[in-house]
């Protein structure tokens, strides 16, 4: 009799289990997330750089300004990501890239002339980035190179790399 009492209990027991278990609602992967870190590329920017994730679609914002007493370079880029396919620690995506470069001298000990190069780099492409709280990036791609010179702008595949750290 207290072994059929022991096993009803058990039973009931492993039924309400089974009964008020929840099912997970959502399998999917957060896709809104910010990360900031470093990134260089020659159409996407050198710098710091901040990237936004919200959904399927992203932007990335990438700077650094530089000054001395005789040179001053700045480099500002600014793209936008579609994101293919996001994992848990993997994604895949396309890129837009728009890179602004100022470079500017003041002259040295024979000469005072200020020489200033504004070059403007857009490129286009696929990346792929793996990691989840640290997350290194590479993307590969064909770009327009200083395109502010009308006749002298080059079009030439293109590399860039960032390592960005999950807020």
């Amino acid at each position: 009799m207290l072994l059929k009492k022991i096993s009803l209990t058990l039973a009931a027991l492993m039924f309400g289990i089974f009964v008020f278990s929840q099912e997970a609602e959502n399998n999917d992967i957060i896709n809104n997330s910010n990360e900031l870190g470093m990134h260089a590329g020659f159409t996407t920017g050198i710098g710091l750089s901040f990237r936004h994730w919200s959904n399927k679609f992203g932007v990335q914002v990438t700077a650094i300004p530089l000054k001395a007493n005789d040179f001053q370079f700045v480099s500002a880029g600014l793209t936008g990501l579609y994101s293919l396919s996001n994992k848990k620690y993997t994604r895949f995506y396309l890129y837009l890239g728009n890179h602004l470069l100022i470079n500017s001298s003041f002259g040295n000990w024979y000469s005072s002339v200020q020489e200033t190069k504004t070059r403007y780099n857009v490129g286009f492409g696929t990346g792929f980035e793996v990691g989840k709280k640290v997350r290194f990036n590479i993307m590969l791609g064909y770009g327009a190179y200083n395109l502010t010179e009308a006749p002298d702008y080059y079009l030439l595949p293109t590399v860039e790399s960032g390592l960005y750290f999950k807020l």
